[in-house]
């Protein structure tokens, strides 16, 4: 007979992958163990591996998870009416925002794609495809004359700013959120539109 979910199981899952993300970030995701992850997150290690049967499933189940919520998030906003300037506008702010609610999920995505198995990076690696081909899309409407070839190194210029802020940031300083995602908009968008064929 199948065992049957506990009400909570979606919480927990979710309590899981946000202590271990923090002890990947403090650690390491080779120097964190599974025993680690389970004190971390004031569970038994047999009931963590009742979520996960090994540290790889966890990495991958937190770094699917935000890559599929950062996809959601850009393709509702392309999605949004008005001019693509705004939409970018609202892209960056968005962008940055989910970063900062789930940063370190993100230094994860950043950093330990590369310890997990071929077999499970595959997936992921589409998933950062389609994260990059959808900045690429929304490029591509600001600044529509440029040659097709030149549309993936400005995201990844766009993305890799944006990523790497996550490292150095601090909400609570001198330069409010808002600010810095306007700073980071104009900063772009001001050499981007200039570019020509």
């Amino acid at each position: 007979m199948p065992r049957v979910r506990a009400d909570d199981y979606d919480a927990k899952t979710q309590s899981i992958l946000d202590s271990a993300a923090s002890l990947f970030a403090k650690v390491g995701y080779p120097n964190a163990k599974m025993q680690d992850i389970a004190k971390a997150c004031g569970a038994s290690k047999s009931m963590l591996y009742h979520y996960f049967p090994a540290k790889d499933d966890l990495l991958f189940a937190m770094l699917e998870e935000h890559l599929e919520n950062l996809i959601a998030n850009i393709e509702e906003i392309a999605a949004q009416p008005g001019p693509a300037a705004q939409r970018f506008g609202n892209f960056v702010q968005a962008y940055a925002q989910k970063s900062a609610q789930s940063r370190r999920r993100h230094l994860s995505a950043m950093n330990d794609l590369k310890f997990l198995p071929k077999n499970l990076q595959a997936p992921l690696l589409q998933l950062e495809t389609r994260v990059t081909g959808l900045v690429a899309d929304m490029l591509r409407e600001l600044n529509p004359k440029l040659p097709d070839d030149a549309y993936k190194p400005y995201t990844m210029l766009l993305v890799g700013m944006l990523n790497w802020t996550d490292t150095w940031y601090k909400p609570g300083g001198t330069m409010k959120p808002q600010e810095l995602c306007e700073r980071i908009s104009r900063l772009f968008l001001t050499g981007f539109l200039a570019e020509k064929a």
